[in-house]
Order: C-alpha cells, then sequence, then structure tokens
C-alpha cells in the first residue's frame, strides 16, 4: 500500500546516506582529520540519514487508547485508533474470534493501525460481557449483534463522522459481521475473515451491505464452503459481493499482515473500505 512504499523507500535512502557517511569517513577521514569543516560536512549527512530512517520505522504506527462506548445493554470496552487529522471520516468496528484480540493483540494492533493510515477511524472491539466467552457464541449471538449495531448508530452519531461505519470480523467475528450487517441496514460494509452466514438470527435475511469475503482453501476450522455459500446468499438478495479465497491458506491467516496472503487481504480491505465508506476507487 501506498504508505508502505513510502516507508520502505525511506527506510532505503536512510539507510544509504548512513552507509555513505560511514563510508566517506573511512576513505577521506586522515584528509579531513585536520580540518576544520569535518565535522560540519559529516554530520549533517549522519543525521539526516538517522532521521530518516526513524522515521520511516515509525511514522506508520498509530497507538491505541482503551476506552468504553455506549450500547443499549452496557459499556463495551474498545481500543481506538484515530485516523490522523480532523476531518470527517469513516469507522470501522474489527470484531475478534473465539480466542479475542489478546492471543495476537500485536498483530490485530497493527491491522488496526493500518486502517487508521488510511483514513479510516479503527476500533478493536471486546464485546465478551463479564464471564462471557467462545462458548457462549450460540446463545448470546443475536444479544452481541445488537450491541455492534449500537456501536455502529453511536459512532455514525459523533461529530467526526462521515456517517459511515463498516464491520471487519475475524472467524467468530467475522460470522457476527454478518449477523450485525443484517440487522442493521445502517451499516455501510463488512469485510468476512473466514466466517460464516449468520444462522444463528434463525430468519430470512433479505439485505445484506456489500461484502469482501476473504477464506482459505486449507481451512479445518471454518471451511472455504462457508464462505462460499455466504457469497451465495447474499448474491441472492441483491448484495454487491466480492469473495476471495486463497489456495492452500489456513484458519486465521487475516491477522499477520507481514505474510503476503495477509498482507494482501489487508490491502483489499482496505481499498474496498475507501470505497464504501469513502467514495475513493483504486486506479
Amino acid at each position: 500500500m501506498w504508505w508502505r512504499s513510502i516507508q520502505t523507500a525511506g527506510l532505503i535512502l536512510g539507510a544509504w546516506l548512513v552507509v555513505s557517511a560511514n563510508a566517506f569517513v573511512v576513505l577521506f577521514g586522515v584528509r579531513l582529520r585536520h580540518s576544520h569543516c569535518r565535522g560540519l560536512a559529516m554530520k549533517p549527512l549522519a543525521i539526516l540519514g538517522l532521521l530518516l530512517w526513524n522515521t520511516a520505522a515509525f511514522s506508520a504506527d498509530i497507538a491505541g487508547q482503551e476506552m468504553k462506548l455506549p450500547t443499549a445493554e452496557r459499556q463495551v470496552r474498545v481500543t481506538y485508533f484515530h485516523a490522523p487529522g480532523e476531518a470527517k471520516r469513516p469507522a470501522a468496528l474489527l470484531l475478534h474470534g473465539g480466542g479475542s484480540f489478546d492471543r495476537r493483540l500485536q498483530d490485530y494492533a497493527s491491522y488496526a493501525s493500518s486502517l487508521a493510515n488510511a483514513g479510516i477511524d479503527a476500533y478493536l472491539v471486546y464485546y465478551y460481557g463479564d464471564g462471557q466467552s467462545a462458548y457462549d457464541f450460540t446463545t448470546s449471538y443475536v444479544q452481541w449483534a445488537k450491541l455492534v449495531g449500537d456501536l455502529a448508530d453511536h459512532l455514525m452519531q459523533q461529530p467526526q463522522s462521515n456517517g459511515k461505519v463498516g464491520l471487519v470480523g475475524f472467524s467468530n467475528g467475522g460470522t457476527l459481521a454478518t449477523g450485525a450487517a443484517a440487522l442493521d441496514p445502517k451499516i455501510n460494509a463488512a469485510v468476512i475473515y473466514y466466517g460464516t452466514p449468520p444462522y444463528w438470527l434463525r430468519r430470512h435475511v433479505d439485505h445484506y451491505p456489500p461484502l469482501l469475503i476473504l477464506h482459505g482453501d486449507a481451512d479445518a476450522v471454518i471451511p472455504a464452503e462457508a464462505g462460499k455459500e455466504l457469497a451465495r446468499r447474499a448474491e441472492e438478495v441483491g448484495t454487491d459481493v466480492d469473495l476471495v479465497i486463497y489456495p492452500g491458506e489456513s484458519h486465521g491467516f487475516g491477522s499477520n499482515i507481514t505474510a503476503k496472503n495477509g498482507n494482501d487481504a489487508l490491502t483489499r480491505t482496505v481499498a474496498f473500505l475507501q470505497k464504501q465508506l469513502l467514495g475513493r476507487v483504486k486506479e
């Protein structure tokens, strides 16, 4: 993605400047040893290289802020990643799988930071209540889906919002996102990583927002057929669907954005959400 290209270019340029400065000292140090200009000549070049190195290495990182947001049922813990600037902007709610975000917290934080850098406020949503876990998924599904809808409605009403919210769900969170999006027609888009149709709504679904469905064909936890079925059901009710199946990829690849397929899925997610929530189309 564009900011990663800038980051890489900065790293390369910074490294080249540092190495060039050091090489210059090695080659011409004897001649410059008696020159009053030696320090003045070399320090700015080396310092510039180090500044570019450090800026490129860290400028893409956005720190998350812990907070709670209101719903009709209860306050919900989230980690908020603020998109740069103060212009009105959309939001994306990230929904975890069965093990919550904590198993790979840094990976999900990097994922959310990438969305924020793309101009979309990102929220890691801890939707479990006190004492709840993945074992409560089927019995609490409708309750959690309504809770996600409440969060989306709340964010749309905030002064920084452009009035649009998308969902990004992983595994159980992907399945939860399909239910929340089916119940709340104000949700504008959903990205479903290795999820299923919203079986636990136990009702006919006649609406989905535009969907991006990402699945691996070697997924032994939620087989890729579930993603294909979701795509078929959504298309039957007139939804725009983009289904991407990754050959040889297993469950859980989406949070590893440094790997090839994880990074490709993130790139697709950013482009999809920018189109649906910001009206930007990648050329």
